[in-house]
């Protein structure tokens, strides 16, 4: 298993609101999300999951701390760069599905290859390709609305890993789901993590996704460390 560390997060701060009334979300959090494992963010509603999520992914910016993807702090970078990084290097996996209604399942996929003007051919096969491997080759003409939750939620893991990007962050993947698609789902996130040495950091309070987990970091509101 790879030990290679390529997103970490520095003393992240982040808070919201104005003086007297603002929240300290996050405050002096380190963490690591190595190559080839799964990182499990857990904590209660409001801990600071989402806004953890956000700031990896360069949506937010932390008050002070950096974020750091293979030896780059991603904060000092240009909103056009972020967006590219976004679009090759990260794969985002969310827990409303976040699928576009009015495409299919094999749209839905190909929307980032679209973004990269990946060629014609090339777009066909890669989603060929993750609608096989998700299960859902008969199902690749169906809009989200005809789809179980499950059956989307794999199309957002597959739509995540498009472009073929090495992190993949889903935020609470498996909140909207019943206990047996959610452990189908993240047994699925797990393969692929494994297979492809992916870094995957999943936020939950699901306690069967936090089973499945190669390193575990606890939430606080008062003191965010590692469990």
């Amino acid at each position: 298993m790879s030990t290679a560390v390529p997103l970490r997060g520095e003393a992240l701060c982040r808070g919201f609101g104005e003086a007297g009334t603002r929240t300290e979300v996050l405050r002096g959090l380190d963490l690591e999300i190595p190559a080839g494992q799964i990182t499990v963010v857990t904590g209660r509603s409001g801990a600071g999951k989402t806004t953890l999520v956000n700031l990896l992914s360069g949506l937010d910016r932390p008050d002070s701390g950096r974020v750091v993807l293979d030896g780059e702090d991603l904060h000092l970078l240009p909103e056009p760069e972020l967006l590219e990084i976004r679009r090759r290097r990260l794969g985002l996996v969310f827990q409303d599905f976040g699928l576009i209604p009015v495409l299919t399942a094999a749209e839905n996929i190909e929307v980032p290859l679209r973004l990269l003007s990946a060629p014609t051919g090339e777009r066909t096969e890669r989603v060929r390709e993750l609608l096989d491997r998700m299960g859902l080759a008969r199902h690749g003409g169906h809009r989200p609305g005809e789809l179980s939750g499950g059956q989307q939620q794999r199309v957002g893991i597959a739509r995540a890993l498009a472009a073929s990007p090495g992190i993949i962050l889903a935020d609470e993947p498996t909140a909207q789901l019943d206990a047996d698609t959610a452990a189908s789902v993240m047994d699925l996130i797990r393969e692929l993590t494994f297979e492809q040495g992916l870094a995957t950091l999943v936020t939950t309070h699901d306690p069967l996704v936090v089973e499945r987990a190669d390193r575990v970091l606890e939430l606080h509101h008062q003191a965010n460390r590692p469990a």
